[in-house]
């Protein structure tokens, strides 16, 4: 089974309120702690509001509103996208290909065919490139257990009010995070209205930029790679 389609599955399986209810008050300490923490990031969030109380911080006021409706937008898509990992994937990697030459393209597909296992080599273009190592990510068991923890630590489902403003609290700030380090794939991902669900896999690749950093060319994608599966 995908990502995407247990990101779904999750999502199907968690719409009854009165499931969710019960779970949130009976269910095991692991749902638990995850409700708690939602309700903790939901109060905090909550909390910033108090700033649409005066006008020199309509700004402020007005980035939180437009937030909360960027993540149920965002949400819709999972249902409207047959793969949404796979398709962040597939832009993260089209943005990290960007500084690759195209005269360097046969160079980098020689190179990743053998480094990276499961890359089966023969792209002439870096959309094809991009599209292989989004399935290559994407299916390996180190990601897919990196986004299992996401959703097990921030579940989208909805309880209360306090968790829906701490759902959106997580998502908001890795999506802040995003356009400060990466604000070219941070509007790719607005534009198709998946930076909100960036958090899904931030932590993956976060770690695999720092662990980068100062790479250059072909040796700064297979270190990327490495560092995602």
């Amino acid at each position: 089974m995908s990502v995407s389609s247990i990101v779904k599955f999750r999502m199907n399986n968690d719409r009854s309120a009165a499931e969710a209810l019960e779970r949130a008050m009976y269910g095991v300490a692991q749902n638990n702690k995850s409700v708690l923490q939602d309700v903790k990031s939901g109060v905090e969030r909550a909390s910033w509001y108090s700033s649409c109380l005066f006008d020199k911080y309509a700004g402020e006021c007005a980035i939180l509103k437009e937030e909360d409706k960027r993540f149920l937008k965002n949400i819709f898509e999972i249902y409207k996208r047959q793969d949404i990992i796979r398709d962040m994937m597939k832009m993260y990697f089209n943005e990290e290909l960007k500084n690759i030459s195209n005269s360097q393209i046969q160079y980098l597909d020689m190179v990743l065919t053998k480094k990276i296992a499961d890359y089966y080599g023969g792209k002439a273009t870096k959309i094809a490139i991009a599209n292989s190592l989004s399935i290559v990510i994407v299916n390996s068991f180190n990601f897919k257990a990196e986004v299992m923890t996401q959703l097990n630590n921030y579940a989208l489902l909805i309880v209360t009010v306090a968790s829906l403003y701490g759902k959106v609290q997580v998502a908001a700030l890795a999506a802040r995070n995003l356009k400060i380090i990466s604000p070219a794939l941070y509007t790719v991902l607005y534009n198709n209205n998946m930076e909100m669900l960036y958090f899904l896999v931030s932590e993956r690749i976060n770690k695999a930029l720092i662990k980068s950093m100062g790479l250059r060319g072909e040796d700064r994608i297979v270190s990327i790679i490495k560092n995602l599966t």
